[in-house]
């Protein structure tokens, strides 16, 4: 308890400004390792291994009407591909957008051999 205190009290000796800088610099090195991260795996790298593991909940997921299920079960799995530290700052909600977007491109891809939104426009 006494070492709060001490904290608390060294935190009112730290003008604010210095405070406010410091929490932008974390801010702007935590962006700049997840651009980092993402060209070093590789955005069509990282895409791929989601697309795998679509694939694999196909065959998890087999019956009709599971769509919630696999998408679920495909979040959970993409995250643990993320570093720890990445997985902080990126949402499960962030993560299921993105994969929807990217499914979204497969669909139209398997629909006519191209990406032309052609799958969103026979749905």
């Amino acid at each position: 308890m006494n070492s709060e205190m001490d904290f608390v009290r060294l935190l009112h000796m730290i003008p604010l400004p210095v405070i406010v800088i410091a929490i932008v610099v974390l801010a702007v090195i935590t962006v700049a390792m997840i651009v980092k991260y993402a060209e070093l795996k590789g955005l069509d790298g990282i895409r791929a291994e989601v697309y795998q593991l679509v694939l694999q909940a196909e065959h998890v997921f087999y019956e009709s009407g599971q769509g919630k299920q696999k998408l679920k079960w495909v979040v959970s799995q993409a995250r643990l591909l993320l570093p720890r530290w990445l997985q902080i700052f990126i949402t499960e909600d962030e993560l299921i957008k993105i994969i929807d977007l990217w499914f979204v491109g497969v669909k139209d891809l398997l629909d006519d051999g191209k990406i032309n939104g052609s799958a969103k426009k026979s749905e």
